[in-house]
């Protein structure tokens, strides 16, 4: 495909098990599916190549470095193995990365320490009528209400969840950190998962009611996690898992043809050279994006600018990927979309997948910012 795997991932994680990792993942994806706790030994193996600690201090795509395009191609990476896996490890480095920017000093030796030792972070935000309120209680606060799509909700250990709270005289959606394995047994509803696609992200609604928590458990100050540019940009992510769940399927769809020997097919070379054409178009996003990232965020400037970029390129490449699906679905027909082909399950999680919340109101806020500013994105990076 467009990147030699074995390069990327040995510059970025010098762990020369990564390529039979990925592999195992993917390999692993079709029976996954059916596990009710998820994807648990996929990520045993990120722990064990280096993966779950990659981005912490000393480490080769540690946070204080420029490296977001080498994290956006690793996010990538892990996508196309799986999208469930890419899923849930994107929530993973996203904790990782809000500890980084918010957390005091003893919290991220505790929370980093945990990582190194292979403890999986999440995070989640989504919530419906029950959502989460925090209540003073004790020495500490009562947390009450619940929390939906919880992607890896069986197999997370440290789950960085949002609610309101009232606290020295604030108020406002506060981020904490919760032991899920303090969590009593039966608050994780399995009946609440029943997607078309992603089945294997595990994404259940939990019940954190009557769970306390202290001081040392709360990160930041009420109303931190909304803070710009990092909210917003921070898209470029899951944006590139996606990518990733876009190159898998172009990659299935040209090996499904290769066995039937439908490539010598002009219309079939056509097909393939949308598709290859389109996944080089998101890699060159995702590129730049990261490129804008690191320039911008550590000058303090262009907050307004990296969101705008951000945006196009969760949109654009969302673009992509639909057209990669509808041009896979001419090349191989009825016949490749059914079980045991991998495409049937990789569309599928696709599909859903994509579907990120606000995607028209998220083109709308990029073309008002062209609209409000004379700006125009430089090749000087």
């Amino acid at each position: 495909m467009i990147t030699d795997t074995t390069e990327v991932f040995h510059t970025a994680i010098s762990k020369p098990s990564i390529d039979e990792v990925l592999k195992r993942i993917a390999e692993s994806a079709a029976a996954t599916e059916h596990q009710p706790d998820g994807p648990a030994a996929e990520f045993k193996w990120l722990h064990e190549c280096g993966a779950l600690s990659i981005v912490l201090p000393g480490h080769e795509l540690d946070f204080n470095l420029p490296k977001t395009p080498q994290l956006l191609r690793l996010l990538k990476e892990v996508g196309k193995a799986n999208l469930a896996v890419g899923r849930i490890y994107e929530g993973h480095i996203n904790t990782l990365y809000l500890i980084h920017l918010y957390a005091a000093q003893a919290q991220r030796e505790r929370w980093y320490k945990e990582a190194e030792a292979g403890l999986l972070f999440g995070i989640w935000n989504t919530q419906a009528a029950d959502g989460i309120s925090l209540e003073a209680a004790d020495s500490g606060f009562r947390v009450q209400g619940s929390k939906t799509f919880c992607s890896g909700a069986a197999i997370i250990n440290r789950a960085l969840i949002s609610g309101d709270i009232h606290r020295d005289g604030e108020k406002g959606w506060q981020l904490l950190v919760i032991n899920m394995e303090d969590l009593p047994q039966g608050r994780i509803d399995y009946d609440s998962w029943k997607p078309l696609g992603m089945k294997a992200s595990g994404s259940y609604k939990v019940n954190f009611s009557d769970y306390l928590i202290y001081d040392e458990d709360l990160l930041a100050r009420p109303g931190t996690y909304l803070t710009q540019p990092y909210f917003n940009a921070g898209a470029i992510r899951f944006a590139a898992v996606h990518l990733g769940g876009a190159e898998a399927i172009a990659a299935h769809t040209l090996s499904y043809l290769k066995q039937l020997k439908r490539t010598d097919d002009p219309f079939q070379q056509m097909r393939i050279y949308h598709m290859m054409s389109e996944l080089t178009t998101g890699q060159l996003w995702l590129n730049r994006a990261g490129k804008y990232y690191d320039r911008w965020v550590a000058a303090g400037t262009h907050d307004d600018a990296l969101i705008a970029f951000a945006n196009m390129t969760r949109t654009i490449i969302e673009e992509i990927c639909l057209k990669i699906m509808d041009e896979s679905n001419r090349c191989v027909g009825a016949r490749g979309l059914m079980e045991p082909f991998e495409l049937e399950r990789l569309h599928r999680d696709l599909t859903f997948y994509l579907r990120q919340p606000a995607p028209d109101a998220t083109r709308l806020k990029a073309a008002d910012f062209f609209i409000q500013n004379d700006f125009s994105f430089d090749d000087d990076i």
